[in-house]
C-alpha cells in the first residue's frame, strides 16, 4: 500500500491511482470543497508538503478546477487534489492556517482566475498592477484595448 493510501485510508477517501512514469503524479483525488480542510490536516500531519495551488477554467462545461500538488519530504507521493466548481461564483476554503506558504498560491490563483478562497486572511492581488479589473488566466479574457500602466 502507498504512502498516499495509507495516509487517505483514515478519511475513508479513495485515491484515483495514476501512472507516475506519464503524469508525474501518484495519485488523483476529486472531492467537494468541504473535505478540503480536514485532508490537509492530514496530508501535513503524515509529512506532505504543499507544492503549489493553481486552477483550470474550462469554459466550454462552465466550470472552474481548483488543483492542489502535494508531495512527501522522505519518500515521493505526489498528490493533485482536484475540486470542481461552477466558474460564475468560484469559491474555495483557504488551507492557508494549515500551510501558510498557501496564502501565496492562493493569492496568485484568486487574482489570474478570479477565485475566492474563503476564510483567507490576505486576498490582496500579488503580481498584477492595483488598478487591473481583469483576469488573465479565465478563458474568456480579452486583453483590453487600453494601456494599462506596467503592461505592454
Amino acid at each position: 500500500m502507498s504512502l498516499i493510501e495509507t495516509t487517505l485510508q483514515k478519511l475513508d477517501v479513495p485515491a484515483e491511482q495514476l501512472d507516475y512514469a506519464k503524469t508525474g503524479i501518484h495519485a488523483r483525488l476529486s472531492i467537494t470543497s468541504d473535505q478540503l480542510q480536514k485532508i490537509c490536516r492530514t496530508l501535513k500531519a503524515a509529512g506532505f508538503f504543499l507544492e503549489t495551488i493553481t486552477a483550470v477554467d474550462d469554459l466550454a462545461e462552465g466550470t472552474m478546477r481548483g488543483v492542489w500538488f502535494f508531495d512527501h519530504y522522505s519518500e515521493s507521493s505526489r498528490l493533485q487534489i482536484v475540486i470542481e466548481s461552477s466558474r460564475d461564483n468560484t469559491v474555495f476554503p483557504t488551507i492557508g492556517m494549515i500551510y501558510p506558504g498557501a496564502v501565496w498560491h492562493e493569492r496568485e490563483t484568486a487574482e489570474f482566475f478570479d477565485i475566492t478562497f474563503e476564510g483567507s486572511k490576505d486576498s490582496r492581488g500579488l503580481l498584477l498592477p492595483l488598478d487591473v479589473t481583469f483576469h488573465p488566466l479565465r478563458k474568456d479574457f480579452k486583453r483590453p484595448k487600453h494601456q494599462i500602466a506596467g503592461i505592454h
